[in-house]
């Protein structure tokens, strides 16, 4: 639903006092606060607290649009406050001041505090201006829908012969407050993303370098292979930061095409998933078939899709569990990708949000992207992705793709 359409229903049903101008900001630093209140307290109703328990207790008395909270605090992170406003306020916007190097932090604020916005620090007086509108607009938005929906709702009894034309509006109404929060949180995602690839670019820099160097060195083959396997993942990891930011904004998915082997995009996983201490503490088996056709594909996209299903398949495991990767024919002219694992599985109530955006299958400790992202890398390639209960416990996931053309018919089905 248009801005515009919002405020002509927002008129036409005489809702008021959406907004109170009420800004809470929170820092331990009381300097830090003041400088914030100088260019704000002419526009807003700025309180003050230097704690999280405080910032509760002025919560509790005052109206609020937006809260601004630093994140590394004694006693109650930027993230538990607005985890507990998040309780008491939901309609209330969160504003976090971080650095991106807080990458958990930043994390569990898009999942579970609902953050609305990041503010890198050292942050700049017009960008914080910027953001309290923005985030002053959002919960004007929000509380228009929900004061129309209720409103709406309760005249639907007394005007029965309206009744379909309320009922419409309140689908639209309640379809455009779920589409501002997906998008709002999407954004979240991608500004978050845009930063830690600035970031991860910086950090590379050197190692770059050092990659170069050793390779003219003609250093041993051993040592050599771990640092380059080491950028092949920091390579990836910017790859999937550049697709989660595309994504975000909107853009097409940019997919190169090219002939590959299903075994390399295994070999290419597993090789990156085996830097992570826990992979190596589970019981791993890799299955790739002999003979299978080659794909025409992403060679990093779908090594993308496969260390998510690692990774997945490592979190929902304990040390010693198995977890089984392989690649083998599936239906003549498919190629199957499988990892499966022998964890407690996938919740009955999550299976068909699964491959959703910000639904997480083992807690709260990612964005909640992983899995949508892999659909949507995988659908890129006209292939599937399943889920499956495994026979004796656990959860396998599925990933189908078609053999490239040029490649001969495979005669055998899986197993």
């Amino acid at each position: 639903m248009a801005d515009e359409r919002l405020r002509t229903l927002v008129a036409l049903y005489g809702v008021e006092d959406l907004l109170s101008r009420g800004i809470l900001l929170v820092d331990d630093d009381p300097s830090n606060i003041e400088v914030l209140r100088e260019f704000l307290d002419q526009d807003y109703v700025v309180h003050l607290a230097t704690s999280g328990t405080e910032a509760l207790h002025i919560a509790a008395r005052v109206d609020l649009d937006v809260v601004i909270t630093d994140q590394r605090m004694p006693e109650m992170t930027g993230v538990e406050l607005l985890e507990k406003l998040r309780d008491s306020k939901p309609d209330v916007a969160g504003v976090l001041l971080t650095a991106y190097t807080d990458t958990p932090a930043l994390m569990n604020a898009i999942n579970r505090a609902r953050a609305f916005r990041f503010l890198k620090k050292p942050w700049e007086p017009s960008e914080v201006q910027q953001v309290v509108a923005q985030a002053s607009d959002h919960v004007f938005q929000r509380r228009a829908i929900e004061r129309l929906l209720d409103l709406l709702s309760r005249r639907t009894t007394e005007l029965a012969h309206r009744s379909d034309e309320l009922a419409g509006t309140i689908d639209e109404l309640r379809g455009a407050q779920e589409k501002m929060l997906h998008l709002e949180r999407l954004g979240t995602t991608g500004r978050l993303a845009a930063g830690l690839a600035h970031d991860l670019r910086n950090v590379m820099v050197p190692f770059v370098y050092l990659e170069s160097e050793l390779e003219r060195a003609g250093l041993a083959d051993p040592v050599l292979e771990s640092v380059q396997v080491g950028m092949a993942g920091f390579r990836n990891l910017l790859e999937t930061l550049e697709t989660l930011r595309g994504f975000a904004r909107g853009s097409r998915m940019e997919v190169k095409m090219e002939t590959i082997e299903p075994g390399a995009v295994i070999r290419d996983a597993v090789a990156i998933a085996r830097m992570d201490l826990a992979y190596r503490e589970r019981r791993v088996s890799v299955r790739v078939r002999d003979g299978l056709p080659q794909i025409d594909g992403d060679r990093y996209k779908l090594t993308q899709v496969l260390i998510n299903l690692i990774r997945n398949a490592v979190q929902a495991t304990a040390p010693g569990q198995a977890v089984i990767i392989e690649a083998a024919p599936g239906f003549p002219g498919e190629v199957l990708f499988a990892v499966e694992d022998e964890g407690p599985g996938v919740p009955g109530n999550m299976r068909e949000r699964l491959f959703a955006p910000f639904v997480t299958s083992r807690g709260e400790s990612g964005t909640g992207m992983g899995l949508y992202m892999a659909r949507l890398i995988v659908e890129e390639h006209r292939g599937t992705i399943s889920c499956f209960d495994r026979a004796g416990g656990g959860t396998r996931f599925e990933v189908k793709l078609a053999s490239s053309p040029a490649a001969p018919a495979h005669p055998h089905f899986p197993a």
